[in-house]
């Protein structure tokens, strides 16, 4: 979502009731989706008016009855957005969205009668107990797919071991009854036509009724005339749910299995688990949103997943992994600004039951590898003796020179660092040095004007933390290195992003450029006046020590008292221009805005939109400019009464007081 609250209850529309299973969303018109409930019933929904129309499709007269699955399969075709197809025991397909339906197959099953069927080692007849209150009729469909590069090109999936081709629509039909190393009568959770070769398709079996829990996943390079597994390193146990392949990348395929997600660069064979947050549980469902190539799963446990743009793995190969660090592409970045819907952020005052869940980091993502991870020299001395102790070998003392440099040196640092179209630095973000892929945000913000704070900058329940203008869109550019012994290495290629605005022309911004350039000379005078304000707040702090030195130097004439009383009033005035009347503000009465007053507004209510400035910030922001010049000049001149009290001192023999130079 486009707050910062995350995702919502209001978010989230409940489209129906019972229990819902298979759902499609229409590509061309996203207010029109269709979904089921169990056993087959299908309805289609206008996000409009939030109307479901029930559009099963029925027998006609004389017609064996339907057979469907409690999950019956639902397609879309890909090749006509109209077109439905939907599996009982045959296959169904609609060209007006279900309004009407016409059967293109016959039963596609094996037509077996499951009352004649063994249960262990026999068939228990039809007066056993059995439990028919709430499971799947027998001998139906549950999978479909249409290839995405060849019209009627449609594979079909059973429950009881079939997989049916048809190359023309439906008008013919090719049995796959047989697929080496596969236990017959296996249960097709998934079957997918790749999406980059018309020759391809790829399968997910499933044996686990009969007391079999191995992987079966195959792959036919000929329409299924033949089969290979391609299950390879996969854990035993580790049920294949279902099937997603890359749209680019052929080769990049990804899993839902029974103990989480597993991916292939290699089409098969090679699989890797992917963590990251994942839970060791069924990953029943998984998807690819192609405009942002995400990677959406879903659990057994009803939790929903998102691997955020997974474009990385597209680039990843033995090159990468070789080096010290490698840097990955960045998808183009959108530029807003995220509302606080509820007043502040995160669940807000809604209380702990208030449901939310997090969104994606704000701002341009950056995906990195270290190949190993970074250490200083202290560290690499123990690693070193660490193997030598290992051989049982005598650790040498390694020198107090090297003990010294090894106090002296800093720990290393990744930097990212990002920069303009004109290759202007923007921003330096620091990041995580273990070995390993590792991902940080730019919040596509200049830094903040403010003086540096060695601590951590951190929001407060009414604002953010401090930050600097939002950049404008354009091209960018972010190069990955690592800072230590205070030389910058460079990692790997600097990658070039796009940040593009999220609302586009929908919304009329102004000039996004002359917007920026208001607010980076905000941000100058905000950054002028924070200094002088520190310097006030400095020098205040030096006649201080000043006045505590003329009392312990017998030397030092009376006299200094009154210049120091005079210095400290002019810098009261100035702070009342600067930081404003104190006085006024601790009996709750309203003052004059002051020059940081007048800037802090400004920023905080300018910089949090992508809107032009209006007049009255232009107006402002030219008062305070004009006030801070002149603030300016006097603390030039003030600086010359210090430094003179500062002189007096020495010649009395006054102790050194804070901002004295060496020596002195």
């Amino acid at each position: 979502t486009s707050n910062n609250h995350g995702l919502q209850n209001r978010d989230w529309t409940v489209t129906y009731g019972a229990d819902g299973y298979s759902t499609a969303i229409d590509y061309e018109d996203h207010n029109t989706l269709y979904f089921t409930w169990q056993n087959g019933h299908l309805l289609r929904y206008d996000r409009r008016t939030r109307e479901p129309l029930d559009i099963q499709p029925q027998p006609a007269l004389g017609d064996e009855p339907e057979r469907w699955n409690w999950d019956a399969p639902l397609l879309i075709s890909p090749h006509n957005s109209n077109r439905i197809y939907y599996g009982s025991q045959r296959l169904w397909r609609s060209d007006d969205r279900g309004s009407s339906w016409k059967a293109i197959s016959g039963d596609l099953s094996q037509g077996r009668n499951r009352y004649d069927m063994p249960m262990v080692e026999t068939a228990p007849g039809i007066s056993a107990l059995y439990d028919n209150s709430a499971m799947s009729w027998y001998g139906n469909t549950t999978a479909i797919s249409e290839s995405p590069l060849q019209e009627g090109l449609i594979y079909v999936g059973t429950d009881d071991g079939l997989i049916q081709v048809t190359e023309d629509g439906g008008e013919n039909w090719r049995r796959v009854d047989n697929i080496q190393g596969v236990p017959a009568g296996s249960f097709v959770n998934d079957i997918k036509a790749s999406e980059t070769d018309a020759n391809t398709v790829f399968a997910a079996l499933d044996n686990h009724k009969g007391g079999d829990y191995s992987p079966y996943i195959v792959k036919s390079a000929d329409r299924g005339r033949s089969w290979s597994s391609i299950s390879g390193n996969l854990p035993n146990r580790h049920l294949v749910w279902s099937i997603a392949q890359d749209h680019v990348d052929g080769k990049l395929i990804f899993l839902g299995t029974e103990f989480g997600v597993f991916f292939t660069l290699e089409g098969g064979n090679n699989w890797i688990k992917l963590e990251g947050g994942a839970p060791t549980i069924p990953f029943r469902d998984i998807e690819i949103q192609r405009r942002e190539s995400d990677l959406v799963a879903s659990t057994f446990g009803r939790g929903f997943y998102v691997l955020d743009d997974y474009t990385p793995l597209r680039k990843l190969d033995a090159a990468a992994l070789a080096g010290d660090g490698h840097l990955f592409p960045t998808r183009a970045t959108y530029r807003y600004v995220e509302s606080t819907d509820l007043g502040v952020p995160g669940k807000a005052f809604q209380g702990s039951s208030h449901y939310n869940a997090p969104n994606p980091p704000f701002g341009a993502v950056f995906t990195y590898y270290l190949g190993e991870e970074m250490k200083n020299s202290r560290e690499k001395r123990e690693a070193g003796e660490k193997e030598i102790r290992e051989r049982g070998e005598n650790v040498p003392f390694p020198g107090w020179e090297i003990l010294t440099a090894e106090g002296r040196a800093g720990d290393p640092q990744i930097i990212l660092t990002v920069k303009d179209s004109r290759g202007q630095v923007i921003r330096r973000i620091t990041g995580a040095d273990s070995k390993g892929f590792h991902r940080v945000a730019w919040d596509l913000r200049f830094p903040s004007p403010r003086p540096v704070d060695l601590n951590p900058p951190s929001a407060e329940i009414w604002g953010p933390a401090p930050a600097g203008p939002m950049v404008a869109p354009g091209s960018y550019t972010v190069e990955l290195a690592r800072l230590a012994d205070g030389e910058l290495q460079l990692l790997g290629e600097a990658q070039e992003f796009e940040v593009v605005d999220l609302y586009g022309s929908a919304v009329d911004r102004g000039d996004a450029d002359e917007n920026l350039a208001f607010q980076q000379e905000t941000a100058e005078i905000q950054r002028r006046a924070e200094s002088a304000a520190s310097w006030v707040g400095e020098s205040l702090n030096r006649l201080a020590h000043m006045e505590k030195a003329v009392f312990e130097t017998p030397r030092a004439p009376a006299t200094l008292l009154h210049q120091i009383s005079t210095l400290e009033n002019h810098f009261a005035d100035i702070s009342l221009v600067l930081m404003g009347d104190r006085v006024r503000g601790s009996l709750w009465e309203p003052s004059q805005p002051s020059i940081l007053g007048r800037v802090g507004q400004i920023a905080g209510g300018h910089w949090w939109t992508t809107e032009p400035p209006t007049k009255t910030h232009r107006t402002s922001l030219g008062i305070a400019a004009r006030q801070l010049t002149e603030v300016e000049s006097r603390l030039e001149r003030l600086a010359g009464g210090i430094m003179q009290l500062e002189e007096a001192l020495k010649a009395a023999g006054a102790p050194w007081t804070p901002g004295q130079r060496i020596g002195e």
